[in-house]
């Protein structure tokens, strides 16, 4: 991916941390055919979480990709599926997360990771709202980037 749509991207992840509040933080994840690539985030903790999830391809994001369905982790103290991306989301003081996907094409899907520094501290119009700005993103990479 060019540098420009890098920059697109963090820009996409900064904006959803930015609706979400100033304890939450954003990163994108993007699989085309069956190869993950981190491709933006609003800060260097979401990336570095995202960089576990891509290097061994399991975590919420790969999940919520997987079955194109939301996945929530209100408490990542507590969660056992993913050791690794537990590991590197509580290093990070990450208490909460959630991914949440979209599909862009027949070869393409797009996750966009949430993490918070609180427990459980997204409400369902949180929910729904990221959900409809996940879509838009999809619509961004689908016909602009």
């Amino acid at each position: 991916m060019s540098d420009m749509t890098h920059h697109a991207l963090d820009g996409f992840a900064k904006g959803a941390a930015g609706r979400l509040g100033p304890d939450s933080h954003c990163s994108i994840i993007l699989r085309h055919r069956s190869h993950l690539t981190y491709v933006g985030s609003s800060d260097e903790r979401a990336e570095r979480c995202d960089a576990v999830e891509v290097r061994v391809g399991a975590g919420p994001c790969v999940t919520a990709m997987n079955q194109l369905s939301s996945v929530l982790v209100p408490d990542v103290q507590s969660e056992e599926r993913w050791p690794e991306w537990r590991d590197a989301a509580l290093g990070a003081g990450f208490l909460s997360a959630a991914a949440l996907p979209a599909y862009v094409d027949e070869d393409t899907t797009v996750a966009l990771n949430m993490y918070s520094d609180l427990l459980d501290p997204w409400d369902r119009d949180s929910l729904i709202g990221m959900d409809r700005y996940v879509h838009e993103i999809a619509e961004a990479v689908r016909t602009r980037l």
